[in-house]
């Protein structure tokens, strides 16, 4: 990052300080370094608008996101803390999602996790996305496109009969994250990802533009084969996915 891209941004955080000391003063509470959840929605409403003009810099926007997430105590927030405390596991072995927020440009919603639950691979196509991990830890693995292979066949499940394509996939990034700690995800790099965590595990993500019919509509499962490099290189794997 060049000097005045890191300049642009330091006096960026420097006024969302500003910003939470002010709306926290507003509602009758004590300074802290810390931003409430209305200064927060609307440092990430500003930042998103500016996610169509010709000069948005994703990479600057992710940075400047992961800045604000790190300066939230979620639990502590009146709006979402019956979200936290509140948790029941309705959906044995899958994961709870609650949408905290949602607005055409970004949505910010809370995943809680059982020990044994996971994600696999999936990507979220034309969308960037920064996780915060609230609480508990996780195994997490970033790919990103190499490229498609010619290759396909067919697999039947339920009753139906899927056209199963295979594709290359490069490994990003391999990181357990602990509390306090982000990961990234641009439209273009490591775009697809899997979380495994090891306990109970709660996590708060950011993703924009929010989710809507066409990018669900894109959206892909892989099954990855990692027991086998592809051409013997350790950073890529062969993978399928079923055909729209």
């Amino acid at each position: 990052m060049s000097a005045l891209a890191f300049a642009g941004i330091a006096l960026q955080i420097n006024s969302i300080s500003t910003f939470a000391q002010q709306s926290n003063l507003f509602q009758g509470r004590k300074i802290n370094p810390g931003l409430n959840w209305d200064a927060f929605l609307s440092q990430v409403t500003k930042l998103a608008s500016k996610q169509y003009e010709p000069t948005w810099n994703q990479n600057e926007y992710i940075k400047a996101v992961q800045a604000l997430l790190l300066q939230c105590n979620f639990p502590e927030y009146e709006n979402v803390k019956k979200e936290f405390t509140g948790y029941v596991d309705k959906n044995k072995n899958w994961f709870e999602h609650s949408l905290l927020h949602k607005e055409f440009n970004f949505q910010v919603s809370l995943l809680q996790f059982e020990k044994g639950e996971y994600i696999s691979h999936h990507n979220h196509p034309d969308m960037c996305g920064v996780i915060n991990m609230v609480t508990g830890n996780a195994l997490v693995k970033n790919y990103t496109l190499h490229k498609e292979l010619e290759k396909t066949k067919t697999q039947s499940y339920n009753g139906q009969t899927f056209t199963l394509k295979s594709c290359v996939l490069e490994e990003t990034k391999k990181e357990i994250l602990m509390p306090g700690n982000i990961s990234i995800l641009t439209s273009t790099v490591g775009n697809i990802h899997s979380l495994m965590p090891n306990e109970f595990t709660q996590l708060v993500d950011v993703f924009t533009p929010a989710y809507n019919e066409k990018n669900e509509a894109a959206s892909i499962w892989y099954q990855v084969n990692e027991e086998i490099n592809f051409e013997n290189n350790p950073k890529l794997f062969e993978a399928e996915y079923a055909q729209s």
